[in-house]
């Protein structure tokens, strides 16, 4: 009887809540030692301190009050957006480039200077992001996951002739696809392959990493890495038996549409970590298709390959927005001496499903991709309302 009125009385507390802060609320009962059950709950005692968690009878009483944000309906300016674009290549004296706007699969406008939208051309580090959605489908299929360590992968590195040393093997997958390892950007004197040496390449940093202690890290840490790709890129080569291309095309590329994209350009060989060279259209096929708000790995990226504190990911970095939503970017670069090697490349996408995608020509510093970030990212996402 007793836990009956306890009850009672939290509910009408509930109501009573709601009617003043104008939030839902919802009574959830759980059995005695699964207070976990609904990982989005929290029990009375987090709410309000000193207050009764569970009745006489062992019986758990969650109540979730969940603050509502008044957001404008979204309407994508696609020309405000395109606006930008062409306002920071005028700023940033950039004469060749393309870029693509999307929602929900389908692509709403492309624009273009010199360059065209469906041709392709270097992604350089977005390749990162084709990388994890290749070895996430291929998970699904293996008694392995984003937990598992080089050292239970051992076996099949060894097809590879990539045996893990011994002070690499607790590393995860995970760690590897959200640069926590500790791994350097670059192995010490394979940075400069991209001038005439055929040093820096997948096959080549992926086997130092995991052979030759002189690379070991000496802590885990963030750290952004080409070589954590480098080695995610060769265990899906261990895993399928094939070349990464003929892997993750059919895989990933194939069923967003993005049937032009290819492992291709001066810089192939640097495949998982850098490799792609896919047009504006086509990468943006390739996000709203695996980077879609109602996808697991995006509504819930802490039960994948999330690192919160520096909210990179599987192959992004996924910024949670004060409107409630989420902002997903990664950037890409190719330096070299020679003007006609250099390409960048960008992209943004938001929990609207609004994408946005471009590549260009020229060696830009980082200052110029953060104001392409913030001229774009306003139009991709939903408005807090005004009172």
């Amino acid at each position: 009887m007793r836990s009956f009125i306890l009850m009672l009385c939290l509910m009408l507390a509930g109501y009573a809540i709601n009617a003043y802060q104008g939030s839902p609320v919802t009574m959830q009962i759980a059995p005695s030692g699964q207070s976990d059950a609904d990982k989005t709950a929290q029990t009375i005692s987090d709410l309000v301190p000193g207050s009764v968690g569970k009745s006489k009878g062992g019986t758990e009483v969650n109540v979730s009050i969940v603050a509502a944000v008044p957001q404008t309906p979204f309407e994508f300016d696609i020309a405000g957006a395109e606006q930008g674009w062409r306002s920071w290549m005028a700023h940033n004296g950039v004469t060749a480039g393309a870029m693509s706007l999307g929602r929900h699969g389908h692509i709403l406008r492309s624009a273009n200077l010199r360059r065209s939208p469906d041709v392709p051309y270097p992604v350089a580090s977005l390749s990162k992001a084709i990388t994890a959605m290749c070895l996430n489908e291929m998970l699904a299929e293996t008694e392995y996951g984003w937990t598992s360590t080089l050292g239970d992968l051992a076996p099949v590195l060894a097809r590879l002739n990539m045996p893990p040393q011994a002070g690499v093997q607790p590393i995860t997958l995970a760690a590897l696809a959200n640069h926590t390892t500790g791994f350097t950007k670059n192995l010490k004197g394979m940075d400069t392959a991209g001038e005439g040496r055929n040093l820096y390449t997948q096959q080549n940093i992926a086997r130092e990493a995991l052979t030759n202690p002189a690379h070991l890290p000496k802590k885990a840490r963030f750290s952004y890495s080409n070589v954590n790709y480098a080695i995610l890129g060769q265990v899906i080569v261990a895993l399928s038996g094939q070349t990464y291309e003929d892997t993750c095309k059919p895989r990933v590329m194939t069923p967003a549409g993005a049937h032009g994209a290819i492992v291709g350009g001066r810089m192939w060989a640097t495949a998982g970590f850098g490799g792609w060279s896919v047009s504006s259209e086509d990468y943006a096929r390739f996000v709203m298709h695996w980077y879609a708000p109602e996808r697991d790995w995006v509504a819930t990226p802490e039960d994948f390959a999330y690192y919160e504190r520096r909210k990179s990911g599987l192959g992004v970095f996924q910024i949670p927005q004060r409107t409630g939503g989420h902002l997903i970017h990664h950037t890409g670069l190719w330096q070299s001496k020679k003007a006609s090697r250099q390409h960048g490349a960008i992209f943004l996408t938001s929990d609207t499903g609004a994408t946005f995608v471009a590549n260009w020509q020229g060696d830009l510093d980082k200052k110029a991709y953060s104001d392409l970030r913030k001229a774009i990212a306003p139009y991709l996402q939903r408005v807090p309302a005004t009172n």
